[in-house]
């Protein structure tokens, strides 16, 4: 059972091969590519974020504050990004939107509650940093758009809620199909940062 990200890493190394003839990456709707590299539905699922330099393909329209329903724990391995996590009340500047899932796909669907969003945690993660989103919490994660940036992510403690999106007062209901992105850019960079990250545990 693989519940620290150390484990995760040392499996994404020793298995990089194997991985890239046979995991396709997708385009996420917050803009970066994901890819999911194992799992044990009960216990844990461990992935690999991609931001490319120069492109992000986000949902229409572009409401990046979202919860999730697991633990996060995140490694930096190439690349800075900005976590920014927000404290919500009651309030009138947000519409809170459900999450749901569908084959190959996902839409977000307007509630009836209302909220106001508070900044509590703005920190550049830089290259080597481990970081943690707690089950529930609004936040969301930024890459420059012209820089890119490489995660490995670890989720864990799972419910059974659906995700929440922060959005204006407009459409009930908005699709986002998610489309494969290309297969070797992506394990090129996974590689390439697997590569840097190792380098500076042994430096």
């Amino acid at each position: 059972m693989k519940t620290d990200i150390s484990e995760v890493f040392g499996f994404l190394r020793n298995n990089l091969k194997s991985l890239a003839s046979s995991v396709i990456p997708l385009w996420h709707p917050l803009g970066f590519v994901s890819c999911v590299i194992g799992q044990a539905p009960s216990s844990y699922v461990a992935r690999v974020h991609y931001w490319p330099p120069g492109e992000r393909r986000v949902k229409n329209p572009d409401w990046p504050i979202h919860t999730h329903t697991y633990a996060l724990r995140s490694l930096v391995l190439a690349g800075d990004v900005r976590d920014i996590q927000y404290r919500v009340e009651p309030g009138d500047q947000w519409c809170v939107y459900s999450v749901n899932y569908y084959d190959g796909g996902s839409e977000i669907v307007k509630t009836l509650e209302e909220v106001d969003a508070t900044t509590v945690v703005d920190e550049i993660r830089t290259a080597g940093i481990q970081y943690e989103v707690r089950r529930g919490i609004y936040h969301q994660t930024l890459v420059a758009q012209e820089h890119s940036a490489v995660t490995l992510v670890l989720l864990t403690d799972h419910c059974s809620e659906a995700p929440r999106v922060l959005g204006s007062k407009a459409a009930a209901k908005y699709p986002y199909d998610r489309v494969p992105f290309h297969h070797g850019r992506f394990w090129g960079a996974v590689g390439e940062a697997v590569e840097c990250h190792q380098a500076t545990r042994r430096s």
